[in-house]
């Protein structure tokens, strides 16, 4: 078959069915119910927000604002004086940072005092053995996230591909930007980088779900952006080729491959992974497999030395 041509599926129609779409409420959230009016909430997927259910609580010390996300990306751990040190100053800290922990911890309670009436002293910065730690009743939507990524994969290991789909997508609709973007700590920044990651592992996620589905036009869509814009991740790349080879689009799967083997040479002076080049090989060779194995399969399938 020439490289350009469409590609036609060898499983029969009446074989091929087109999962529904999920309503949106067609299944209870996961985990805890999404927070209610009087939850204190502090948001990391995106810039630092915290709110007092409906009403935004305004804190302007950048020293403040770490610390509290420091306490807020260990939940229901004791932080010690030393780990806040290291959080906030990294190897730069002041002779007096000791006190200077201790005068932010204050701070940071005077601040929130307001929205903490009614709770325990010191709320939501508590004095533990050791250190502080954040009280265990403020909802974190980085816990929210986690909590739906689970039970996504959980469902996609059960064969249950619309649920997984559907779980991923309420998961990523609580991101808002890059995580804390806007908090300039070194040792912040490298928490939030993970967090980014888990971003990018469900999004691939719900990418696998969907290809399960037949949703291929979704896929493309999805990831032809982010796999650009992400040139090394070939597990992006992997299910970007399978979407396009599925709708059709053989020569773009192609050029696909092309554009992460130029990406991955010119920026690491290595070929692309054994998997990669084994699933591009499916693909010149129009490999009945593109269809009947499943695209995790397709990505973890042995290969021969190129």
């Amino acid at each position: 078959m020439p490289t350009g041509s469409a590609v036609t599926s060898p499983v029969k129609d009446q074989d091929k069915v087109m999962e529904p779409r999920v309503q949106p409420n067609a299944w209870p959230l996961p985990g805890p119910t999404s927070a209610s009016r009087e939850t204190f909430r502090i948001s990391l997927l995106g810039p630092l927000e915290v709110s007092d259910g409906n009403r935004p609580v305004r804190l302007t010390g950048m020293k403040q604002r770490a610390l509290l996300c420091w306490l807020a990306l260990n939940p229901r751990t004791s932080v010690s004086a030393d780990a806040l040190i290291a959080a906030l100053w990294g190897d730069a800290s002041p002779p007096t940072a000791r006190a200077k922990v201790h005068t932010y911890v204050c701070e940071l309670r005077k601040a929130l005092r307001e929205v903490g009436h009614g709770r325990a002293p010191g709320w939501p910065v508590l004095t533990c053995l050791g250190g502080y730690q954040l009280s265990a009743d403020v909802d974190l939507d980085s816990r929210r996230f986690a909590g739906s990524a689970s039970e996504a994969r959980q469902a996609g290991r059960l064969g249950d591909h619309a649920r997984a789909s559907w779980l991923f997508a309420r998961a990523l609709e609580i991101w808002r930007g890059p995580a804390l973007a806007d908090v300039t700590s070194y040792p912040i920044q490298a928490a939030a980088n993970a967090l980014n990651e888990e971003r990018l592992l469900a999004i691939e996620g719900k990418a696998e779900a969907d290809l399960h589905l037949g949703w291929y036009d979704d896929v493309v869509a999805e990831l032809s952006p982010l796999s650009a814009a992400n040139p090394l991740r070939e597990r992006l790349r992997g299910e970007l080729m399978v979407a396009l080879y599925r709708r059709g689009a053989r020569n773009e799967a192609l050029t696909v491959y092309r554009d992460a083997h130029q990406a991955v040479t010119s920026e690491l002076g290595l070929p692309p992974s054994p998997q990669l080049r084994r699933l591009h090989e499916l693909v010149i060779r129009d490999d009945p497999a593109l269809w009947h194995r499943s695209p995790h399969d397709l990505l973890s399938m042995e290969t021969t030395s190129a």
